[in-house]
């Protein structure tokens, strides 16, 4: 059992199940985009926890490229009061599950350049929520988003060569490899590449925004 910090106090956690005030949390929470199996949302004080025992995974914060980190809940608070609000160069979600509304992930953007460059990280934490597609979709939608309604000439991502998954997710929504550093990541005593991909807008189609390009013609 495993006790995790409230902002109405201590509540337990067992396994993967979540308490009534998660499920009530949960089915409040708006979705800024969705797709068809997942959704984006702002951060919420209640992911902390959460995003806490998926940083001391090593296996996934490796896939992340921090091998060997670890994160405790003081440390993801930090990273909450620092990150969760939208800014001119970054903008970090909440990735839900459509079906349930759960939290299975987080992603976005930082490092948005005055040139339009940007730079995305995706990460699903659940491990009974990955190789869905899951992440493949909140990357799509972070992408959708940086075009649209940030307007970024690129998106890129940097990729550790030993994560061979993520770069089958980024290359079938379109990114191609631009360059890479070689050695410079190490695990286990053995160096590996960091792969630098990139997407521009002239070459992505835009699926999920639909909704929203009527703003375009809101003179006429």
């Amino acid at each position: 059992m495993l006790y995790l910090l409230r902002p109405h106090g201590w509540h337990t956690y067992r396994g993967r199940q979540l308490t009534n005030i998660d499920d009530q949390h949960s089915a409040d929470r708006v979705m800024i985009m969705t797709g068809n199996s997942v959704g984006l949302a702002l951060m919420h004080t209640d992911d902390i926890p959460i995003f806490a025992r998926w940083n001391q995974d090593l296996e996934f914060t490796a896939l992340l490229g921090t091998p060997g980190e670890a994160h405790t809940l003081e440390m993801r608070q930090e990273a909450y009061k620092q990150n969760s609000r939208m800014k001119p160069d970054s903008a970090e979600f909440a990735v839900l599950e459509l079906s349930t509304r759960r939290l299975v992930g987080f992603g976005g953007l930082f490092d948005i350049t005055r040139a339009l460059v940007a730079t995305m990280f995706v990460g699903i934490g659940e491990p009974a929520q990955r190789e869905r597609g899951y992440g493949t979709e909140a990357s799509r939608l972070i992408c959708e988003y940086g075009f649209f309604f940030r307007n970024l000439h690129s998106i890129k991502v940097e990729v550790h060569e030993y994560n061979g998954q993520a770069r089958r997710v980024y290359e079938r929504l379109g990114f191609r490899a631009v360059g890479r550093l070689r050695g410079a990541n190490l695990l286990n005593n053995r160096r590996y590449d960091e792969i630098i991909m990139d997407l521009l807008r002239s070459e992505f189609e835009l699926k999920h925004v639909a909704r929203f390009q009527s703003l375009e013609c809101a003179d006429d």
